[in-house]
This record gives structure tokens, sequence and C-alpha cells, in this order.
């Protein structure tokens, strides 16, 4: 990529939502280097020699799971001093044999980027960042509410102990503290 803040919406969409395995693989040896690496919550690949067919596999893996992905890039930072891109996405994602209908799942997806011999920015790593919910969201939407409400739960039993701390006289608490040590 020569301007990669500009190029990557373009391009996430031929790496994850092509109309075709050629045109997928066509973007994977263009935009990805030889020895790419992925991490994504339920598989990774380690980045060395033609470990990019190893990812493409995935993505074409994903194509079978989910023959139509619908992915959005919302947002993008690029720091280029770090050859980092930061992309906030939202992403369909169908799984072909299920009976729910698909939710959107919102992720954090950072690419780290380097320049290869002809000075163009070209993906050396890619990690995927979701949210509890939002996973969910991706593989059993209707279950989704279920893990909000845990979310929420335990969000509310967290702050149920720091209420209930706060409600000790500080000179007992300072007690139990000098008994500790």
């Amino acid at each position: 990529m020569e301007n990669p803040a500009a190029e990557i919406s373009a391009v996430v969409s031929l790496l994850c939502a092509a109309a075709a395995p050629e045109i997928q693989r066509s973007a994977f040896n263009r935009y990805m280097t030889p020895d790419a690496g992925f991490h994504h919550p339920i598989c990774s690949v380690a980045q060395g020699p033609g470990s990019r067919e190893k990812v493409l596999g995935i993505y074409q893996w994903y194509r079978i799971l989910s023959p139509h992905i619908d992915i959005t890039v919302n947002n993008v930072v690029y720091d280029e001093t770090n050859h980092i891109l930061l992309l906030d996405v939202v992403q369909l994602f169908h799984i072909r044999l299920s009976p729910f209908k698909p939710a959107p799942a919102r992720l954090l997806v950072r690419l780290t980027l380097r320049e290869g011999p002809d000075g163009l920015q070209y993906i050396a790593l890619q990690e995927d960042f979701y949210h509890t919910e939002d996973f969910m969201s991706l593989l059993l939407p209707p279950l989704t509410p279920l893990v909000r409400l845990a979310l929420s739960m335990t969000g509310a039993a967290s702050d149920a102990r720091t209420t209930a701390n706060d409600c000790i006289p500080t000179k007992t608490r300072n007690r139990s503290k000098q008994t500790l040590l």
C-alpha cells in the first residue's frame, strides 16, 4: 500500500469479503507479507516462512462457514512512525447452517505493517480484538443478551463490593490492615 490509511478499507474488503476465492488469494499475495501472522480469539498463526498461506487458509475456511460476509471499516488510525493501523470494524458473519439471524459484531483490528523493497507497506501481522458480547454475536447471536446480562451482573457485583467496603468505618478498615501486617 502506498497510502495505508486511505487504502485499507478497500484492502479489508478484498481480504475478507472478496466475491471469489481467486480474488481473495490475489489480495493476500498483493497486500500481505509471505511471513504474515494472524491472531484471533479462536485461532492463531505465528509469523514465519510460508505463514501467509496458513492465514489464507483460515480466511478461506471463513468463506466456507459464511459464504457472504459484510464488513465495514468505520474508523482508521495510522501510526506512521510505528507502522501500525488500528481499524474500528463492524462485521456481519452468518454461519452457513445457523438458523439464527446474524448480528453485527464490532471489533478492533490492529495491523502491523512492514515496508517492502518497493517502498510499499504490507501487512505483516493482523490481530483481532472483540468485546465478549460482540464475539458471542458472531458465534451465537441469541446468547448475546445472556452475555450482556452476565457482564452487567459482574459489573454490579464488583461495584457492590466497593460500595460495601466504603460503608466500613475507616478506623475499622485501618485496624484490619494493621492486623494483617
